[in-house]
């Protein structure tokens, strides 16, 4: 059987085109998962940093109050373990949506508290807050 040079080509097209038809992320299921409880664990640790410095600015009574109401570190992550920055169904999560995520935990870590506080967050997680919310799962 003889094939022509545009015939190899084209089934080398076909056969590469099957391999990235697979729906989902380039991350597994895992890394997704993982990537999620992350940005929850760093989002937590994120408010357990601003409460203490906004328990400096009050009086020794309100620190007292403000005390007993604030949660640990593991209050907030039980809290929030049915939370998902990403859509539950692995296959409808995309790699915009991880980059974005990535981006707001990296923005969330370098962002001081007051400025936080000041912007109402970081533009990078406010806009993959309005993407999520705009996704119907």
């Amino acid at each position: 059987m003889k094939l022509y040079p545009h015939a190899f080509w084209l089934m080398v097209l076909l056969i590469g085109s099957g391999v990235h038809c697979r729906k989902g992320p380039s991350l597994s299921k895992e890394e997704v998962k993982n990537l999620s409880a992350s940005y929850i664990r760093e989002l937590c640790k994120k408010n357990l940093e601003c409460s203490a410095a906004y328990l400096e600015s009050l009086s020794t009574r309100e620190q007292d109050t403000a005390r007993a109401e604030m949660r640990s570190l593991e209050q907030c992550m039980e809290e929030q373990k049915d939370q998902s920055i990403l859509p539950d169904e692995y296959e409808k999560v995309t790699d915009e949506q991880i980059a974005m995520v990535k981006k707001c935990m990296d923005e969330l870590l370098k962002t001081p508290c007051e400025q936080l506080e000041d912007s109402e967050g970081s533009p990078s997680c406010r806009q993959l807050f309005q993407t999520t919310e705009a996704v119907p799962e």
